[in-house]
């Protein structure tokens, strides 16, 4: 029963996914305002524009890549949860909407508040993602916190992962550059 119900969430949402415009569009945005919080270190580590174009393009589309990767992780763990059929399209176009903080990324790249800024957009993506599961479904918060934390915490480990390894590469670089 269950991987029947995983193999119809999985079709629908392969059929369904294109139709998705505005959340698509939103995810890569995002996906572009966090790789653009980026584009200091770039500079600093003297990167041609073209590569600088190339990393930020890159990064943004591996960013939008782990922002679906968790919002399918969510949805998959409501229609587990709630036994009701989960229109894909619908969902990835409302959990768009609710990454929009995201878009403000950017911001990250100011000195000395950056962190701060991190984790307020960040608590307020989760926060707009918990809220519109417990609109959207009408679960009690405390089941919806649940539900949708996995994901968040997916998104979160696969963006530090990322910007790990951009920032090791970036330093690296640059410290090639001083010994020679």
């Amino acid at each position: 029963m269950l991987e029947h119900r995983l193999e119809q969430l999985v079709e629908n949402t392969v059929v369904s996914l294109p139709e998705a415009h505005t959340g698509l569009v939103l995810v890569v945005l995002v996906g572009f305002s966090f790789s653009l919080s980026h584009v200091f270190s770039l500079l600093a580590n003297r990167l041609k524009p073209r590569q600088i174009l190339f990393h930020v393009l890159l990064d943004s589309l591996v960013l939008a890549a782990a922002l679906l990767i968790a919002s399918f992780i969510n949805m998959v763990m409501i229609a587990l949860h709630t036994q009701l059929l989960v229109e894909p399209k619908q969902f990835f176009n409302a959990i768009g909407g609710a990454l929009a903080p995201g878009l403000f990324y950017v911001l990250v790249a100011a000195p000395y508040v950056s962190d701060l800024i991190a984790i307020a957009i960040w608590v307020l993506i989760h926060l707009n993602v918990v809220t519109l599961v417990h609109l959207r479904f009408g679960l009690p918060y405390a089941e919806v916190l649940p539900l949708v934390t996995p994901g968040y915490v997916v998104a979160l480990v696969l963006i530090a992962l990322l910007f790990r390894s951009s920032w090791r590469r970036s330093y690296d670089r640059l410290a090639s550059e001083f010994r020679a």
